[in-house]
């Protein structure tokens, strides 16, 4: 049942929205390339500080994607279903973690994680063109945008070609930071992740506010994720 709603969520939303009434053209679809028995291998890294509670932990772990069937064809969108596996270890074992879906539109790409569907991708791809990454829940409209087209790019000294940078949040103050991005390579899909979510407060420790945010974090989150490995087919 845990993998089962996320799949119906994602049909429901393929048959009865009428907001991309397209085409069947998935010309774009090169930027999250998907086909059934499609792997790829992401290597996680998570940072938690709490410097009030003495709290500076690194969590790494592996997860594995793999495409296992096509739930719905239409000239509209294809869903696909994908499960993914943990370990510690980039080669395994590999343990059951969750499900996912994603809806190829012409012109959009829909994740569904957790019962929530977010438009990562809406093409064309054009420098700021902006969308609504909430369009088809009923979180708050958020305009997220393309900061970088067809740019190359290195992750951890792996080169690729032809990729999109999404911009989802860059906010900071004096006391906060808030970041979210995402890299898509042409024949790859999301290679990059990075969120961060930070504060420093000077009743926390004792501080210099004239350093950067950054290298003065008293409480927060960081979070990476990048691919290591795949085996996709076009």
């Amino acid at each position: 049942m845990k993998r089962f709603l996320p799949y119906c969520l994602a049909l429901f939303i393929c048959f009865s929205c009428q907001k991309e009434q397209i085409k069947k053209d998935f010309s774009w679809s090169d930027y999250y390339p998907i086909a059934i028995g499609n792997e790829r291998i992401y290597e996680y890294t998570n940072i938690r500080i709490d410097l009030p509670a003495g709290i500076k932990d690194t969590d790494i772990f592996f997860i594995k994607e793999k495409t296992i069937s096509l739930l719905s064809h239409t000239n509209e969108c294809e869903v696909f279903a994908i499960n993914k596996f943990k370990s510690s270890s980039e080669s395994g074992p590999w343990e059951d973690f969750s499900s996912m879906s994603i809806q190829q539109y012409a012109h959009s790409i829909v994740t569904v994680e957790e019962n929530i569907p977010y438009q990562i991708l809406r093409f064309p791809a054009k420098y700021d063109y902006s969308w609504d990454l909430n369009l088809y829940n009923t979180d708050l409209e958020k305009s997220i945008y393309y900061k970088k087209i067809n740019m190359q790019d290195t992750i951890f000294n792996v080169v690729y070609d032809s990729v999109l940078i999404v911009l989802q949040d860059d906010f900071k103050s004096l006391y906060t930071y808030q970041f979210a991005e995402d890299h898509f390579a042409k024949n790859f899909g999301l290679i990059y992740r990075q969120r961060i979510d930070v504060e420093s407060q000077p009743n926390h420790a004792k501080i210099d506010l004239s350093l950067p945010i950054e290298k003065r974090i008293t409480k927060g989150t960081i979070s990476t994720c990048r691919l290591v490995n795949a085996e996709i087919q076009q």
